[in-house]
């Protein structure tokens, strides 16, 4: 298919994706997500070991464990490796340092995808679809930018055990994976991806404000992955470990499920189920079980989506949907999901199992 007519079948992604996704954690140092600091290395997201194309990423930094795990992801559910292209990786480290040295410089935590103080150095352009135009690449608005944040206030004389920046970069790329609309900017068609990764520390007297800021820039220009006609691909998937019990849909924004309000009320982890853009994708049916006991579940498609882009249209495209469990699962445990419907017309049968985190 020649270059122009992929173009037009994708979805304006940069329109449909700019969403955020703050956790924030203060006084004790209890995150966002309810988790607690830990240096403990996050244990893998496949059951099986999985080959990554390799990086210029720093070992041990947050950007390296951010794409390992995305990577990883990606490859295990069929939706196909990215290459690391080094200017997207400078524009989400840019806007990371902008959002954390204006976090600093203001004392409000901030997360956006907008830049509006040009006096400041990182500043590079208003909206990502500005800070991603380069002399020899330009993507437009199809690219999905990715945002996650976590702030912490401790006593300097109790500081909290914190994680290893690597650990930081894991644990931010399994939040993004378990969530509705940042979920889709993780599995989008772009082959390129970058990560960016800033952390700053404040000191007033014996308090200290940790700022962290994660970012990722995944972009289309001239390939994108492909699932195959009349094919499905889901996130998780058959081998996916680990999976998080629970997604609170007040920490993303927008909300996918805007009646719950409260970072208290929780619901299971998103099943996402894709194909191709272009192509209309139909569920008829979707189950979760385990040991024969069924889990409700509710469903989310292009038809009853509560969100809605800067165009008035939903952010889930005729190609997508979700699965999602409305009580958080069991730790440890296996779960088999069955999902039936068709793509284009033709029929599939998508079964496999996942096994949620101890």
């Amino acid at each position: 298919m020649p270059a122009a007519a992929i173009t037009d079948s994708l979805p304006r992604f940069l329109l449909t994706l700019l969403l955020t996704l703050g956790l924030l954690a203060c006084g004790g140092g209890g995150g966002g997500d309810g988790s607690l600091p830990t240096n403990t290395e996050p244990t893998s997201i496949a059951s099986v070991a999985v080959t990554i194309p390799p990086s210029s990423y720093a070992p041990g930094s947050a950007e390296l464990g951010g794409y390992k795990t995305l990577q990883t992801a990606r490859m295990l559910c069929g939706f196909g490796a990215l290459r690391q292209d080094t200017r997207l990786d400078a524009a989400a480290l840019n806007h990371a340092r902008y959002l954390t040295s204006e976090s600093i410089a203001t004392g409000a935590s901030l997360l956006s995808h907008l830049e509006t103080n040009r006096a400041n150095s990182s500043y590079k352009g208003y909206a990502p679809w500005d800070r991603t135009q380069h002399p020899s690449q330009f993507y437009g608005d199809q690219v999905a930018e990715i945002l996650e944040s976590t702030t912490w206030d401790y006593d300097v004389a109790n500081p909290p055990v914190f994680p290893t920046l690597e650990q930081r970069g894991t644990t931010s790329m399994i939040n993004l994976l378990n969530t509705v609309y940042h979920l889709q900017g993780t599995l989008y068609d772009g082959l390129d991806v970058g990560f960016g990764a800033d952390l700053r520390t404040v000191v007033n007297g014996t308090s200290r404000r940790e700022e962290y800021r994660f970012g990722s820039l995944n972009g289309f220009q001239t390939q994108y992955q492909i699932v195959g006609a009349g094919q499905v691909a889901t996130y998780p998937c058959q081998g996916s470990a680990n999976v998080p019990t629970a997604f609170a849909p007040a920490y993303e924004s927008p909300n996918p499920f805007p009646a719950m309000t409260s970072p208290l009320q929780v619901v299971g982890p998103p099943i996402y189920i894709k194909a191709d853009a272009g192509q209309v994708l139909t569920l008829t049916s979707g189950s979760i079980s385990s040991a024969g006991v069924t889990v409700p579940t509710t469903v989310l498609t292009q038809a009853n989506d509560p969100a809605r882009d800067s165009r008035g249209n939903p952010f889930i495209g005729r190609h997508e949907a979700f699965v999602v469990p409305t009580v958080a699962l069991t730790p440890d445990t296996a779960y088999q999901v069955s999902l039936a419907g068709t793509v284009n017309g033709f029929a599939f049968n998508h079964n496999f199992t996942l096994r949620t985190e101890p």
